[in-house]
């Protein structure tokens, strides 16, 4: 401020050098020293004004004044440091609470995907007569649309997995893995920043031992190495040579964000895809119709090529397709097939999209709570400030000096408030790629950016505005006459405390419709929790393997293999049951076939297959309902175990046992039913599944289940020595108890309602810090009542229920709107929850008790402060 100070210097000299000219002049005229000096402080006038007038022309009085505010406010704020660290808190939870799940929405939703012409991108998919969800394309036709579609400058095939990666002696550690036609890179228009891409001839037979790291995986296993182009790594025991690292802008959507088909339940283990593999796939090994959903194929559009107009031309294709279709692999009927084109965005956000706006409108409600219960302790600020507003406007101060002066106090906390959030915003951003759910699409892409930080100052100054303004509005009107009248302050305390008792329904109106949809995410993840499953997973513990095709490309080195962990596993002391079966349970569809009867062969049915050892279902605990589980004499013969639900479509109330079966183009023979079981996710109805002995169909990645009362740390450890024991070089993906499992698979149900139920709890303290400030004040305002009362014979009794009943009418009110307020929320989320309704009588009735039960906890301490005022003392004049 030293240009201030200087400027003030000059004004004072130049303004005392005019004074002595004009004393001069009245010496000249005749007039004695003393006469002349009074004469020129008639002439000169009022010197502070003019000194005003002059500043005001600086143009640097607006900014004094501001200034001046802001150190007033501080100075207030310093003698009310409870309401200032209140308030502080209140704007910071609010502010970092909204800008954390903005982050979120915005990396995942509103952020383009990080490619070069993003929107261009698309998914390409097939439907199919039997299911009403597209599946990944079957790679004969996926050949085809690429050869005769002059819609898309290029179109790739992908598959997502998981391998075991080893460098050097160490044991196998899963990745990611991504195995794509060599043009993945050209179609997503990305350059490696080590080394190269693949090239055309790349994963044919001879030329596909080549891997592309990303560049995550190239800093934590090869501390980015600049060298690392050209070493030899081991993924699934088979040797590939490095031959690039992609850039650290590149992010590729896992398993779980971009799968082959739709499935209601995501894997607890996608990881995030580390590796890329090409590969060339003998199209001649695939049937014409069959093998959908196993591959994902990625186009990148023509530009002016529409997705409907591409849609279009693959549709068409698939009419050709039908044709060139053998007649006896037309299983689904000419005609059933269309394709289905997609924007690749919004295959890879898919339904987290709504979620995550419904947790964005649950922050921003909190927010707006936040901002109401801070306004409300402001107008309890204004009477106590009103005195001095008067005072101010008397001796000429403007209503805009007024409203600024207010409004700066506001300012200061949220500005406060505005750091502090962003400090809470980036601790929650950290905690919420930490600890969210597997299931989020782009979760390593979530981070603060300039359009973060924009949010974050807009809700800092919107919050300001917003909890100010009507303090600030009630102070600029106010008469001074009336307000230093003590019998008008009362009237004026009465109608601020009407319009606190508005923001307070207004509170309670937000926080009822808040926890009433907690109450129902928290009833879903109740009812998932306790459904019937139709498996026991007590006392299970299960661990999931891959074995490399290197060393166990045959099917009888794989059997052998199961055979002698299975037997190692039986032998572990205290196992009452052990088996196998080819997928992790609680993971959604997979292994999609048809399945028919010999006899009726045009009845099909889509079926969920799956490969399982005997005592498999004696570990699960599955119900028999007719013929027997697998015995070891099924490994001679060709044995199926079909689901009930698969039983009562193809046979109705025929016995099935004994029956002719076809599926992958073999026949089985029916030998058991077991009851239905939501084995692939306990969001779903149970889908039809049928078991296969495990040596019809080995496969390299397996899960391997005991039963016993081992603790679970002692039978994680025996588990991994049973595999071990074999082969040390074999990759145990994950070894955990089912029932952590069944945890897991309800993550993202669980995540959410964790979310809501401490937003719900905020609110709930918010509204309850909201009614007792409205009762204290009111108690402090209506004092002399209260003792006039007393005085006149009202009983404690009264007194209570006069305090506590004034907070009734705007809570009645509040709960009433938040009760309808839920149950148009509660249509909108429907598809977010389980067996639960809109309108559940029960949700409504736990959460009007629990806010009941608030709502007088936070109004007994000013009513029992109101009950002990003195009549002698409330009585004495001000």
């Amino acid at each position: 401020m030293t240009w201030w100070k200087r400027n003030n210097r000059d004004l004072d000299r130049e303004l005392r050098s005019h004074f002595d000219l004009l004393i001069e002049e009245q010496q000249e005229c005749g007039l004695s020293p003393g006469e002349a000096r009074n004469a020129a402080c008639r002439a000169f006038g009022n010197s502070t004004s003019i000194k005003e007038e002059v500043r005001e022309m600086w143009g640097w009085t607006p900014l004094k004044i501001v200034i001046q505010d802001l150190g007033y406010a501080i100075r207030a704020l310093k003698k009310s440091p409870g309401f200032a660290v209140t308030a502080i808190l209140t704007l910071a939870l609010g502010i970092g609470a909204s800008t954390a799940v903005f982050t979120v929405v915005d990396s995942v939703v509103l952020e383009p995907l990080g490619y070069r012409d993003s929107s261009r991108l698309v998914a390409a998919w097939e439907r199919i007569p039997t299911s009403p969800n597209p599946f990944g394309p079957n790679p004969r036709h996926a050949d085809l649309w690429a050869k005769r579609s002059n819609a898309c400058t290029g179109m790739t095939l992908l598959r997502q997995g998981t391998g075991g990666l080893a460098v050097g002696t160490e044991h196998p550690r899963m990745v990611g893995t991504v195995a794509s036609y060599s043009n993945l890179f050209d179609v997503l228009q990305v350059t490696p920043f080590l080394g190269r891409g693949f090239l055309p001839e790349d994963g044919a037979a001879g030329h596909d031992n080549l891997v592309i790291l990303t560049y995550s995986l190239w800093q934590s296993q090869f501390n980015s190495d600049p060298n690392v182009v050209g070493k030899i790594v081991r993924l699934n025991d088979n040797p590939k040579e490095i031959i690039g690292v992609l850039p650290a802008s590149f992010h590729f959507p896992n398993g779980n964000a971009l799968h082959a088909f739709w499935s209601k339940q995501s894997a607890s283990s996608a990881p995030e895809p580390a590796i890329f593999v090409p590969v060339a796939p003998n199209l001649e090994r695939f049937d014409w119709n069959g093998e959908y959903g196993n591959w994902i194929a990625l186009a990148r559009l023509k530009p002016g090529i529409t997705n409907k107009q591409a849609e279009a031309q693959l549709t068409s294709l698939e009419a050709e397709i039908l044709q060139m279709m053998p007649a006896n692999q037309r299983g689904n009927g000419p005609g059933g097939l269309t394709a289905f084109v997609q924007p690749l965005q919004e295959a890879v956000v898919g339904d987290s999209k709504t979620g995550l706006w419904l947790l964005m409108a649950a922050v921003i409600g909190l927010m707006l709570l936040a901002c109401v219960n801070l306004a409300n302790a402001q107008l309890g600020r204004t009477l106590s400030r009103q005195r001095e507003a008067a005072v101010r406007t008397a001796l000429g101060a403007a209503k805009w000096r007024i409203v600024w002066n207010s409004l700066a106090e506001n300012l200061l906390l949220a500005a406060a408030g505005g750091v502090a959030g962003a400090v809470f915003a980036l601790a929650g951003v950290n905690l919420f790629r930490h600890y969210s759910p597997v299931d989020l699409p782009r979760l390593s892409e979530i981070h603060l950016n300039v359009t973060v930080l924009l949010f974050s100052a807009a809700l800092t100054l919107g919050s300001s505005i917003l909890s100010g303004v009507l303090p600030a509005l009630r102070l600029s009107h106010t008469d001074p006459q009336s307000s230093l009248q003590l019998g008008n302050r009362r009237a004026l305390g009465g109608q601020s405390r009407k319009l606190r008792s508005w923001l307070i329904g207004l509170q309670v109106f937000g926080c009822t419709a808040l926890l009433l949809v907690t109450g129902l995410f928290s009833k879903s993840l109740l009812h998932l929790l306790h459904e019937d499953r139709g498996f026991d997973t007590g006392n299970v513990m299960v661990a999931e393997t891959s074995l490399p095709t290197n060393a166990y490309g045959t099917d009888q080195s794989r059997i052998a293999f199961y055979d002698r962990v299975l037997e190692n596993l039986r032998a572990i002391p205290g196992v009452q049951s052990a088996g196998m079966v080819s997928r992790m349970p609680l993971e959604g569809e997979s292994w999609i076939e048809g399945f028919q009867r010999v006899d009726r062969p045009n009845q099909e049915s889509l079926i969920n297959l799956r490969w399982a050892s005997p005592g498999y279902f004696e570990t699960t605990r599955q119900t028999l309902v007719a013929g027997r589980f697998f015995e070891e004499r099924d490994r001679n013969l060709s044995s199926a175990i079909v689901s009930q639900a698969l039983a009562r479509a193809l046979w109705q109330d025929e016995n099935p046992i004994g029956s002719q079966a076809m599926t992958e183009g073999r026949k089985f023979q029916v030998i058991g039913v077991v009851g239905d079981s939501r084995s692939t996710s306990l969001k779903a109805a149970p889908v039809r599944m049928a078991y296969l002995h495990y040596k019809d169909r080995p496969q390299y990645a397996t899960v391997f289940m005991a039963r016993g009362p081992l603790p679970p740390e002692v039978f994680a450890g025996k588990m991994r020595q049973a595999i071990w024991k074999q082969s040390p070089d074999i990759m145990i993906a994950r070894v955990k108890t089912l029932d952590s499992q069944l945890s897991d698979s309800l993550a993202a149900e669980r995540f959410q309602t964790l979310v809501l139920m401490s937003f719900g709890i905020a609110a709930l303290l918010l509204a309850m810090l909201g009614i007792y400030g409205v009762l204290s004040y009111s108690t402090a305002v209506r004092k002399q009542e209260i003792g006039l009362r007393m005085a006149l014979g009202a009983t404690r009794r009264k007194i209570y229920s006069l305090t506590m009943g004034e907070a009734g009418v705007p809570v009645f009110a509040g709960l009433a709107a938040g009760l309808v307020a839920s149950t148009l929320a509660g249509h909108v989320i429907k598809g977010f929850v389980y067996d639960t309704q809109a309108v559940d009588l029960t949700v409504i009735v736990i959460v009007t008790a629990l806010f009941l039960a608030a709502a007088v906890t936070a109004a007994f301490v000013p009513a029992r402060r109101a009950t002990r005022v003195d009549p002698m003392e409330a009585l004495r004049p001000d």
